[in-house]
Formats: structure tokens, C-alpha cells, sequence
């Protein structure tokens, strides 16, 4: 366990150079609290404690609200305690409540640099270049010198999947924390590896078209083909064969059609255009 802070108490007169100056060089996270305030009690270890692991890599201040009431006020504090992340002289994010050292860790690990970051950019690197294998070996080594780093996890996975990796994907994914899975890029993640083990390894679209040519009723092949459409980037060529699986299925086809579309959206996200469109074409026919 890495060993506590100290951490400063800072004034209306000291806060622009131990926390706007300082900022410049790393991050400054400011704790506004008061005394009589007994989150505010509660979260100051932890504060400091995770503060601690980072070895330098970020500043941790406090404001006494009731003593810089004019300080609290100018960043609009309303409720205690209340922590906010400086970078460069701006407050570039923040949280209010005690929160729990998982979570204060997480906080602070996404505006800092960790070594496994870089070799998450170059496996990206390697990934837009077609190098999936060589992106997995970066990202695996990763994982072995940083194991508590989730965004490996996911890097790792998503390399995996691209690679038709996808038992290797699901193992990936599993061991990530269970709180995580109702996080956005883990669904989204999820969602990818649902739909390309639904095309079970037959992405030959031109043969599932022909099949389908030839039996527009098979709804398994109308679900395949989706599922190898959107393996193929057809994202709305992917919706139409979903959807018409719910137009023309019983109950059990009808609901697995609306939940391809579903997680469609996961991928994709609630503003993309087909999105849009899709969701509302969905309800129709759920109607």
C-alpha cells in the first residue's frame, strides 16, 4: 500500500500558484470541504491514499469552504464535498460525494498517463494497418505488467474480435470487474462479440445472399447475414435484415431480431443516423 500524503491547505492567495501554475506542470485535485462536513471526512483518506499510488504524477490540494467561501463560490461550489481536476489552469473535470476508492481511482486515472497507454496507441497503431496479431502480442505483455488496468481488457478484446479471436475475446471480457459490463464501452464491446458470434465464422455474404435469394423465410440465414453485414461495416444493410426478422418472425425469432438491433444501437450509439431511424422502424414493428 503505498503510504499517505501531505497534502496542503490552500487560500484565495496561494490557490493560483499551487493550483492554476501547478496545473501547468500536472494535475491538482482540489478538495473543497469543510469541517463540519462528514463526507468530506470520509473521502479525505481515500483521497490521499490513491493520490499516494500515483507517485507524484498528481497534485492533491485542500479549500476550506468556510474559511474561502469567495474561492468555493467563484467555482460555483454548491454541495461538499465537492473534488475537481485542474490541467493547464482549467477545471477540466469533477465529482461531488464521497465516492469510493474504486471509483476515485478511475476518476483520476483517466486524465493521467500510464506506460500501458502507450502501448495501447501503438497497438492501435498496428490496428488501423491491418496487424491485429501483432496489436494482441503488444496488448497481452501489456496486461502482464499493469493486470489492474481494465482499459487493456478492453483494448485487448476488440483487437481480438477483429482478429476472429472471439473464444479468446469472451475470456478477455469475463475477467473484467462485473460492475463494468453496465458501462458503455464495455457493452458496446459486448454487443461486436454477440453479433460475430452470431455469423459463426461464415462471413461469405455473397452465398448468404444467394441462400436467402433463394429462401427469403429462412430467418436464421436473414440473421446470419445480418450479423456478417455488420462484421463488414453494412451497419444499415445489418438493421434491415434484423428488422424484417422481427416483421416476420414468431415470438422467439421476433425477439432475438430486436435484440441484434439492440445491440446495433450499443455499437453504434444513440446518434447515429441509422440508430435513429432503426429504433423508430423498431417500435413500429413492435407495435
Amino acid at each position: 500500500m503505498a503510504d499517505a500524503i501531505m497534502t496542503t491547505e490552500v487560500t484565495s492567495t496561494t490557490f493560483p500558484d499551487l493550483v492554476i501554475e501547478k496545473s501547468k506542470s500536472i494535475p491538482v485535485l482540489v478538495d473543497f470541504w469543510a469541517d463540519w462536513c462528514a463526507p468530506c471526512k470520509m473521502l479525505m483518506p481515500v483521497l490521499t491514499n490513491v493520490v499516494a499510488e500515483f507517485s507524484g504524477k498528481i497534485d492533491l490540494v485542500k479549500v476550506n469552504t468556510d474559511q474561502e467561501s469567495q474561492l468555493a463560490g467563484s467555482y460555483n461550489v454548491r454541495s461538499l464535498p465537492t473534488i475537481k481536476l485542474f490541467k493547464d489552469g482549467q477545471v477540466v473535470d469533477e465529482f461531488m460525494g464521497a465516492l469510493p476508492e474504486r471509483a476515485v481511482r478511475e476518476f483520476i486515472e483517466k486524465h493521467l498517463d500510464r506506460a500501458a497507454d502507450k502501448q495501447i496507441r501503438s497497438a492501435t497503431t498496428l490496428s488501423k494497418n491491418g496487424r491485429h496479431e501483432d496489436a494482441i502480442k503488444i496488448l497481452a505483455g501489456a496486461i502482464s505488467e499493469d493486470p489492474s488496468y481494465d482499459k487493456i481488457r478492453l483494448a485487448l478484446a476488440n483487437e481480438q474480435i477483429e482478429a476472429g479471436h472471439l473464444d479468446d475475446a469472451r475470456l478477455t471480457l469475463d475477467e473484467l470487474p462485473s460492475e463494468l459490463r453496465l458501462d458503455t464501452p464495455v457493452k458496446s464491446i459486448l454487443a461486436r462479440l454477440e453479433l460475430a458470434e452470431l455469423a459463426n465464422g461464415d462471413i461469405d455474404i455473397a452465398h448468404l445472399e444467394e441462400r436467402l435469394s433463394q429462401y427469403p423465410d429462412d430467418l436464421s440465414t436473414r440473421a446470419q447475414l445480418g450479423a456478417a453485414y455488420f462484421l463488414a461495416g453494412e451497419h444499415e444493410s445489418a438493421m434491415t435484415q434484423w428488422l424484417e426478422v422481427v416483421r416476420r418472425g414468431d415470438n422467439t425469432t421476433r425477439n432475438s431480431g430486436r435484440e441484434n438491433l439492440i445491440r446495433t444501437f450499443e455499437v453504434l450509439g444513440s446518434s447515429n443516423e441509422h440508430v435513429v431511424r432503426y429504433r423508430r422502424l423498431l417500435a413500429q414493428a413492435l407495435n
